[in-house]
């Protein structure tokens, strides 16, 4: 024997079954009163009896004519389909509410004979369609809202995917870069390659395993960027000045990898290029609830830096990690440029 499952949507389901219980307490509320207990008795019999007419107008008008008239563009069709219902709800409505309800409460709510005229009918079925209105109106803002979130949730997942491709992309390039100036160093000055191998295989053994996590120990990333400054240092000799400023408990602080060395490194790949002599300076304060990155590049010469790219992901990481407490201050001038991050916590 096969089974069936059947995916039922327990949420839904639940939502449901609540709108239609508070639109029963509700309108017997309403209706009753100000009156005596047999008026509201008898309200609450009429909603819990018709209750059944109403949910199938509703639904046949939400999930069966709207879908299949509506949003097909064929306007006139829908129009007399929720004329038809109309009618034929209405009628059923007023017999079922009559005869089942009224006249079991005395003849005096009972309506007066003929009351199943045209009138009376489209009056009445009117009349109850403010429950169906009340109905789309909530599910309107359910779906908009529904939307909202996916739309966040596919944005999210694009800014983590870029991140993601970002954080693979940007060893690779280091590393291409590394090797590049240090065949440059190499055709310049021979003699300082090897301790130009050794300060960069040190630095790659941490820089390959560390970079790869999602976050790091304030204490390592302070140790890479000393590394990375010290290998240029040592590789441009005179033409590149380097400040390391370090203050604070580092300790209890975990950050996102390489967020200042792409900064370095696009700035030191211009020494390289040029022979206009640089100075640098890394600012890393770390108080309570507060952490401060800045990198400073100064010449007396003019020059020229264009790194939009590293400004856009930065940016994109600090508000995927510290969304609405972080700032990314850039300065610009002809022979200097700053960057500095704030974190607060």
């Amino acid at each position: 024997m096969k089974l069936f499952k059947i995916n039922i949507d327990k949420n839904r389901i639940i939502l449901h079954t609540i709108f239609w219980f508070v639109w029963v307490v509700s309108f017997t509320i309403i209706q009753s009163v100000g009156n005596n207990i047999n008026e509201w008795f008898m309200w609450l019999m009429y909603y819990v009896i018709t209750l059944p007419i109403f949910i199938i107008h509703t639904y046949l008008i939400a999930y069966w004519l709207l879908p299949k008239l509506f949003f097909t563009r064929r306007y006139w069709l829908f129009i007399a389909g929720i004329f038809l219902l109309l009618i034929l709800f209405s009628v059923i409505e007023l017999i079922i509410s009559n005869e089942l309800v009224f006249k079991v409460f005395g003849s005096n709510s009972a309506f007066p004979p003929g009351y199943l005229n045209l009138k009376n009918i489209i009056i009445s079925g009117i009349g109850n369609h403010y429950i169906i209105l009340v109905f789309f109106a909530i599910k309107a803002g359910r779906s908009w809202y529904s939307v909202q979130n996916k739309k966040d949730e596919l944005l999210q997942t694009k800014m983590e995917t870029d991140l993601e491709i970002y954080h693979y992309q940007l060893q690779p390039k280091l590393v291409l870069t590394l090797i590049e100036e240090l065949e440059i160093l190499s055709d310049k000055s021979p003699e300082k390659a090897p301790d130009m191998i050794v300060k960069t295989s040190n630095f790659l053994n941490h820089f390959l395993f560390e970079g790869k996590e999602d976050l790091l120990p304030l204490t390592t990333e302070v140790k890479l960027i000393e590394e990375f400054l010290s290998i240029h240092e040592y590789a441009l000799e005179g033409r590149l000045t380097s400040n390391f400023v370090v203050n604070g408990m580092l300790q209890s602080f975990v950050v996102p990898p390489l967020l200042l060395i792409p900064y370095i490194n696009c700035a030191i790949k211009l020494a390289y290029q040029c022979n206009n002599s640089f100075e640098s300076t890394v600012i890393i304060k770390a108080e309570k609830k507060y952490l401060l990155f800045t990198f400073t590049f100064w010449s007396e010469k003019e020059f020229q830096l264009f790194d939009n790219e590293n400004i856009e992901v930065t940016k994109k990481r600090l508000k995927h990690n510290y969304p609405g407490k972080h700032r990314l201050i850039e300065n610009i001038d002809d022979n200097f440029r700053e960057v500095s991050l704030e974190i607060f916590y």
